[in-house]
């Protein structure tokens, strides 16, 4: 739940500034990790886990453009360092469910990368120059409501993560912030 929490924060400081195209890409990507915070405790409830519902910490909020420094260089320690080390664990232990679900959220979390990756390339100097742009030119996000998928439009006929059928994708709903 906390990088659900906190990418939903992110999402309303970039609002409260104006950078509504920023906002939107936080709200896509709290939604696809609520959907992790989800699948996670299904599993854990399966192998009969207790279930700690504690509040996460408040996450450190800045400005826009180092909150998305921040959050890439988040995606990128995730995906190098927790996700590879988790998976190697578990692939000990006889929990195949346990094993897809860290696997849905660490493709997830390379496509968060990349979307990240496209507006923080430019941001160190052109930050400004970038938001602006995002906010005339944004995508629609469609989210997988099973894995957590997270794309610019529906998949032709199956999610490119978890295969199941591109149904299961749910637009991200623009008018908050656009």
């Amino acid at each position: 739940m906390g990088a659900h929490f906190r990418y939903a924060q992110f999402a309303h400081k970039a609002d409260q500034e104006g950078y509504k195209g920023i906002a939107y890409m936080f709200t896509a990507l709290a939604t696809s990790e609520l959907i992790h915070a989800q699948n996670y405790e299904r599993t854990l409830a399966l192998l009969g886990a207790a279930i700690d519902r504690h509040e996460p910490p408040s996450p450190e909020v800045s400005d826009t453009k180092a909150n998305l420094i921040a959050a890439a260089n988040a995606e990128i320690r995730t995906i190098e360092n927790v996700y590879p080390v988790i998976l190697e664990n578990l692939r000990g232990e006889d929990h195949p469910e346990a094993l897809r679900m860290v696997g849905y959220s660490w493709e997830s979390h390379k496509q968060h990368r990349d979307i990240i990756e496209k507006i923080r390339k430019w941001s160190p100097d052109y930050f400004e120059t970038v938001a602006k742009r995002i906010n005339d030119e944004t995508d629609r996000y469609f989210v997988c409501q099973i894995c957590g998928s997270t794309l610019y439009e529906i998949p032709n006929s199956k999610c490119p993560i978890c295969e199941y059928p591109s149904a299961h994708y749910r637009p991200i709903e623009q008018r908050t912030f656009l």
